[in-house]
């Protein structure tokens, strides 16, 4: 009989040697890792014998990967509004898949997506929030030092996930 193991992970006894670890990945590379370990409980459930993955396994795989051209195609064409796409130039780019590239060619030639790239991992997002921000502020039009001076509440209480 064929097991289904879309959500069966292998298990971890120790979850700081596991964030630590996936710091060394290519795409987590770069990521401090008390962030790293952060996104690891989110994902994650208790066993008795440890920690255990909780995604789909079919979830890992590039977006544009996953997508035919016949799905994604007529989706870029639909979008009305300004898209600010930023790429990492250690993230999904530096694989050089075929559908990836055909996707950004597409997007190149069939729309107004702003595709800017920074240098950094594949969380670049989590890793470079300074540059991220930055570049998003200024796709909005908005000038950060207004931003800064109308801040005049304190800011929110650090998050810290408790688990499930």
């Amino acid at each position: 009989m064929l097991v289904d193991d879309t959500f069966n992970h292998k298990i971890y006894s120790e979850l700081s040697v596991v964030s630590e670890k996936i710091t060394r990945t290519i795409f987590y590379k770069g990521m401090d890792v008390d962030l790293a370990q952060f996104m690891l409980e989110r994902s994650i459930q208790m066993l008795p014998e440890g920690h255990q993955f909780t995604y789909d396994k079919r979830l890992r795989y590039p977006a544009l990967i996953r997508m035919t051209k016949d799905v994604l195609f007529p989706l870029i064409n639909s979008w009305q509004t300004p898209i600010l796409y930023i790429i990492a130039t250690d993230g999904f780019k530096q694989f050089h898949h075929p559908s990836y590239e055909e996707g950004i060619d597409y997007l190149n030639k069939h729309s107004s997506v702003v595709q800017l790239e920074l240098a950094g991992p594949h969380h670049i997002h989590m890793t470079n929030t300074d540059e991220v921000s930055a570049a998003v502020i200024d796709f909005l039009g908005l000038d950060q030092d207004v931003q800064d001076s109308q801040k005049t509440d304190p800011p929110p209480p650090t998050f810290e996930f408790k688990g499930l």
